[in-house]
């Protein structure tokens, strides 16, 4: 999700550009993720290169407005408000990872904005609303690019919610395959928040396709 003032937009740079910038080898980037544990790991795996050579400051932002959508049991958080959650067992005895996992676990995480699991009365838009005011609270106008982890179907609805009513695109109907990475301009004026459909774009995997990946 590329925003910041002073940013290239996504539609303008190449995928090794943002590829760049998500590793952290260029420009001015955060890393945001679901509280589900699931995003949390995929997150850490995917961005081990960042992680591994950045300092402990370049921490993931937890943040509940990114839980998955959904009642089904796996897209509920039992780690209480503000509080780290703990590194699942499996993932801890990994073969070759040593303590890597734990220690991402204990040393790269934000809790601040995890306000525990959603509620009932926390409806998908609402969230939606609070993680796009979050992004343009007027405090990331240095950062070049929000890397989030998150949900297949989150994405979908947050999608469908901000490309342009009008706009017949793959990203409203087709949820991104598993560990997918896609790339986006949202922009805020003084009368809407509105994704460039023209900017949508893969850097890996893409959306899935009657049971296959399709790129957009």
């Amino acid at each position: 999700m590329m925003q910041g003032m002073a940013s290239r937009p996504a539609a303008e740079l190449d995928v090794s550009d943002l590829v760049s910038i998500i590793r952290g080898d260029a420009g001015e980037s955060v890393v945001v993720s679901s509280i589900l544990r699931r995003s949390i790991s995929t997150g850490m795996i995917c961005l081990s290169p960042r992680l591994l050579k950045t300092k402990e400051k370049d921490k993931i932002a937890l943040m509940t407005s990114l839980q998955e959508i959904s009642r089904n049991v796996d897209t509920l958080s039992l780690t209480p408000a503000r509080r780290l959650p703990q590194v699942p067992a499996a993932e801890a005895a990994m073969r070759n990872m040593g303590d890597l996992m734990g220690h991402f676990y204990r040393t790269r995480l934000d809790t601040k904005q995890n306000t525990g699991n959603k509620t009932l009365k926390q409806k998908a838009i609402k969230r939606q609303e609070q993680f796009v005011s979050w992004v343009f609270d007027g405090k990331k106008d240095h950062v070049d690019l929000i890397v989030v982890s998150g949900h297949s179907l989150w994405f979908r609805e947050f999608f469908k919610s901000y490309l342009p009513k009008a706009c017949d695109h793959l990203a409203k109907t087709n949820k991104m395959v598993n560990c997918g990475c896609v790339a986006f301009d949202l922009y805020k004026d003084s009368q809407v928040i509105r994704i460039n459909p023209d900017s949508v774009k893969t850097i890996y995997g893409g959306f899935e396709a009657k049971g296959k990946s399709k790129k957009a």
